[in-house]
């Protein structure tokens, strides 16, 4: 697991090998908490009829915004990931990174 800010300052990367059984990805998000320091989240929690689970809201303590039009983007092996962390089952051996960017723009370098 990976979580990757390349895009605002202070800019900060993470990484952990994590040993599972097969759980949908919001386990795994605890499991990296539990096993590295360098690892923070937080998610809220939905239930309504376009949304039902956990949306991660902040990982190391860098919240998206819709008015910067940010958000943790997730990836599994470089693709976006189909459904959020409630539901997603990651593979063994899948490499999941939480990117942060932008669905303002295609330019992810600003600071």
């Amino acid at each position: 697991m990976e979580v990757e800010n390349k895009f605002r300052k202070p800019y900060f990367t993470a990484s952990t090998q994590l040993e599972m059984p097969q759980r949908e990805l919001i386990y795994f998000l605890q499991a990296a908490v539990a096993k590295d320091g360098h690892f923070h989240f937080t998610a809220e929690y939905y239930a309504t009829p376009a949304v039902t689970g956990y949306m991660v809201l902040s990982l190391n303590k860098l919240a998206g915004s819709t008015e910067d039009k940010t958000y943790w983007q997730i990836l599994d092996n470089g693709k976006p990931i189909p459904v959020g962390v409630s539901l997603y089952v990651p593979n063994n051996g899948s490499v999941i990174t939480f990117k942060f960017t932008s669905y303002g723009n295609d330019d992810c370098t600003k600071s």
